[in-house]
């Protein structure tokens, strides 16, 4: 787990290993946790933008003293996917695609925030929408809980309304997720959020 004073410190150091500017884009419970809203998260979910910006930040973070548990194969890719693992705590690492579902799109890179700089390293946090529309994806409660509190703290339903809508092109119906994650909120919050994200 960490505290948002031991992901600064670890920030510190990976930034000491990151030789020229170099941008992250951070999207899940870290982002939250920056912003002021909750104080622990259990794992870290960054985006990199580029193929060199991911190997800076790679080496960075097995310089800091992360075992990667993935196999950078032909398939890679595909998933876009590093796994880091330290102890109890995990770090997952994005190449503009998260989760095979969404991707990192220039609309969300000008909506981010720079928290700090480490180094030459550039900690971006993304806008209270985007990291919700990347929650809405998962069925975790944790996640859930963690919508719940973006909602508290603002949310801007047109933006979170017109990405989905834009990413959810020929097959790939992802506002169903998002659908379903308002659904349950409304139904369990006892709230009314202001959008149908439900079209074709």
């Amino acid at each position: 787990m960490f505290e948002r004073t031991e992901l600064e410190q670890w920030l510190i150091k990976v930034g000491s290993n990151v030789g020229q500017p170099t941008h992250v884009y951070l999207i899940g419970g870290c982002a939250i946790s920056f912003k002021g809203y909750k104080q622990v998260t259990k794992d870290i979910d960054m985006v990199a933008l580029s193929k060199s910006d991911f190997k800076i930040i790679d080496n960075a973070i097995k310089s800091s003293g992360f075992k990667l548990t993935t196999d950078f194969d032909n398939e890679f890719y595909l998933t876009a996917l590093a796994v880091y693992l330290k102890d109890d705590s995990r770090i997952d690492l994005f190449l503009k695609s998260v989760g095979r579902m969404l991707e990192f799109t220039e609309k969300m890179k000008a909506r981010s925030v720079l928290y700090k700089t480490f180094g030459k390293l550039k900690v971006m946090l993304a806008s209270n929408e985007d990291v919700f529309v990347f929650k809405s994806m998962t069925p975790r409660a944790g996640d859930i809980l963690d919508c719940i509190t973006l909602i508290t703290h603002g949310i801007n339903w047109n933006i979170v309304y017109d990405e989905i809508a834009s990413q959810s092109k020929g097959d790939n119906k992802w506002f169903f997720w998002t659908y379903e994650k308002i659904c349950g909120i409304e139904n369990t919050q006892n709230i009314i959020i202001p959008i149908i994200i439900l079209r074709t």
